[in-house]
């Protein structure tokens, strides 16, 4: 046996892997998290909160748990409103738009691939195979574990 140090072990995806949105991803690519998360507010949103500064945080209840956390206050204009208009998410969203929109609008609590098809309408196993290789998509990845 060598004494070599071992590759770390890739995790291998499967339909129940809890994925979310990587956000420490965006700033290891230096990706602009902002422009592209404005991409995904209702048309009067865009227009009202192009101007916000970016990162301006506000308080946020999550309505489930009660706990109060502090949000980039374009995340609440996608979580409260834009997240519920019917254009949102529709069959001509592109499947990573998709799944990272779903994200947005469940604050990132963690979902499996499973879970994922039933929001998006799109079959788990296309899911699988987009997001299960070595290309990351938009910081969407599954939970280290």
């Amino acid at each position: 046996m060598s004494d070599l140090p071992q590759p770390p072990r890739l995790l291998k995806p499967s339909l129940s892997t809890p994925y979310h949105i990587d956000y420490e991803w965006w700033g290891r690519v230096d990706r602009e998290w902002r422009v592209y998360l404005l991409s995904h507010l209702c048309g009067d949103h865009r227009t009202s909160l192009e101007a916000v500064e970016a990162g301006e945080m506000i308080d946020w209840v999550e309505e489930d748990t009660g706990e109060v956390r502090q949000v980039d206050g374009v995340q609440h204009a996608l979580i409260t409103h834009c997240a519920k208009q019917p254009e949102y998410l529709t069959p001509h969203t592109s499947l990573v738009d998709a799944v990272f929109r779903v994200f947005l609008a469940n604050g990132n609590s963690p979902l499996t691939l499973n879970e994922l098809a039933e929001r998006t309408g799109r079959p788990a196993s296309t899911i699988l195979r987009t997001l299960g290789g070595a290309r990351v998509y938009k910081g969407l990845r599954p939970i280290s574990e």
